[in-house]
């Protein structure tokens, strides 16, 4: 649309026309910018269109322009041109032009902030590329210098031992590079491979939290697992199990990773039941690491961001994991947020929404070919007449008990022992020192192959099923309420048992 304003610049003010109206402009011209104008144009518009200074403009140009966005968002081009000059070639008379250029100044921002963003995701590049090559080169010379040492000392023992364990870190980390940069060009495609499976939240949680603690373990930093925060009433989703291991493991890392030594961090979880088929599921963590700034939480996923250069070299990383949990979380169709503060920490909050899966028919599982005879149980409970049951019944059907009156004990006594020497561990729940959720997420921490694959089993006065959940969420394998009943307890060690030799 066009609008025409006659400007008589002979008199003290705009003279103007708006077919059919006439009368004076330039009350009209300020009522209607203060009224229509956005603010922040507003003092422009009234010096563009200042009668006083507009014939010394146009004494070597034949128009002037302004363009200014209205109330509405709505851009105006507004084109004063001289139509009258008199015989000395002063201009005394000019017509005014109003274009509403909306689109034309859409397509023209759209164009404006595609090329920035074309040349900051260029420069990100280059200085990723430029990381690149530092981070690559670094543990490749590391490699080189360590097998060159190992050829000239085949005898030293203890330097080849040296040698094969730094060669082995520089080559993980190389491996989570290439990783990291093939995953994220896989997701920029929309390369999604996995299928929906129905999965166990409880082991899947089971594995990252194992993974998490022996991270934390080797920074000395306290990995926990609060319990209470959160909620869970299933055990059985569909979706893309592995998809969320990826994410988790991204925000597990990146938190022991930015955590210092003596740091905390903590992990929970909850469910929200959106319908009879739906639930939504919120992963929480949250740490006292170095945080961010609140500029740099804007561009966290970003390719290849990274806050600063002496990030990259003191802890290690592509800048892509946020990016790629993010690409993952949103084609799952939920949502990741961080909070952080610099020097604070940070907290990600991750919300997905799982159907629920189907649960596992409980078949009647015959146990009595398998003998217990002989075998030896490490049992964690601080109650002496309990103990005094539990003992009665393991020994009643020959196994050998070995005793522990609270958490930290029971992780004591499985450390020190020797590899294999324990075919169970029965966990009671409420412990004092360490509660018997923690003291089983430790013991499969340890770096030993038996810590993984011992059967863990909770004997506990909580029978609620988001204590069984909690339970498995930890890394025990099986839950049995109190007061134990002896042929459910001896069916669950041979039911472990079984599953031990399938696996």
């Amino acid at each position: 649309s066009l609008w025409l304003l006659k400007v008589d610049l002979s008199l003290s003010s705009f003279i103007y026309s708006i077919i059919p109206k006439t009368g004076c402009a330039s009350e009209k011209m300020f009522d209607v910018c203060e009224q229509d104008v956005a603010p922040e144009y507003r003092n422009i518009i009234h010096q563009f269109a200042n009668i006083e200074t507009l014939t010394s403009r146009f004494e070597k140009e034949e128009d002037v322009l302004a363009e200014y966005r209205m109330v509405d968002g709505n851009w105006h081009k507004l084109r004063i041109i001289v139509s009258k000059r008199n015989a000395n070639g002063k201009a005394t008379q000019a017509i005014a032009t109003i274009r509403t250029i909306s689109e034309t100044k859409r397509k023209e921002l759209n164009l404006f902030f595609e090329a920035e963003q074309a040349k900051r995701e260029a420069k990100i590049k280059t200085r990723f590329l430029q990381s690149m090559s530092h981070d690559m080169r670094t543990p490749l010379n590391g490699i080189a210098g360590m097998l060159h040492m190992a050829d000239q000392n085949p005898k030293n023992l203890e330097l080849q031992k040296i040698t094969r364990n730094k060669i082995h870190r520089s080559l993980n980390y190389l491996i989570s590079l290439v990783n990291d940069v093939l995953d994220m060009n896989d997701l920029e495609s929309d390369h999604f491979t996995e299928e929906e499976v129905d999965f166990d939240i409880t082991e899947l949680l089971g594995n990252i939290n194992i993974d998490g603690q022996q991270l934390a373990q080797e920074k000395n930093i306290q990995y926990i697992l609060d319990w209470y925060e959160g909620q869970l009433s299933h055990s059985r989703f569909r979706g893309y199990p592995i998809y969320l291991s990826r994410i988790l493991s991204i925000v597990v890392q990146n938190a022991v990773k930015f955590t210092p030594e003596n740091g905390e961090i903590h992990v929970w979880m909850n469910e929200k039941c959106l319908d009879d088929s739906t639930s939504l599921l919120e992963f929480r963590c949250k740490d006292n690491g170095i945080g961010m700034s609140k500029d740099f939480i804007q561009h966290a996923f970003d390719l290849f961001a990274q806050e600063d250069s002496s990030s990259r070299s003191t802890y290690q990383g592509t800048g892509l994991g946020l990016p790629i949990a993010k690409k993952l979380v949103e084609y799952m169709h939920g949502n990741i947020q961080l909070e952080s503060e610099k020097g604070v920490g940070t907290l990600v909050s991750i919300q997905i929404p799982f159907k629920l899966g189907k649960p596992i028919e409980n078949k009647n599982n015959r146990h009595q070919q398998i003998s217990l005879e002989g075998l030896c149980v490490l049992v964690a409970e601080d109650n002496d007449l309990n103990m005094e049951i539990v003992e009665y019944m393991l020994e009643r059907n020959g196994i050998r008990v070995v005793c522990a009156k609270d958490g930290q004990e029971v992780i004591d006594l499985f450390e020190k022992s020797e590899e294999n020497k324990f075919d169970f561990i029965l966990m009671d729940i409420m412990m004092p020192k360490i509660n018997g959720l923690d003291a089983t997420r430790k013991i499969r921490a340890l770096k030993r192959l038996d810590a993984k694959t011992i059967p863990i089993i909770a004997m506990s006065a909580n029978a609620f099923v988001e204590d069984m959940l909690n339970s498995k969420i930890a890394g025990m394998n099986m839950h049995l309420a109190k007061p134990l009943d002896e042929t459910k307890l001896i069916n669950a060690l041979k039911q472990c048992k079984k599953d031990e030799r399938v696996n």
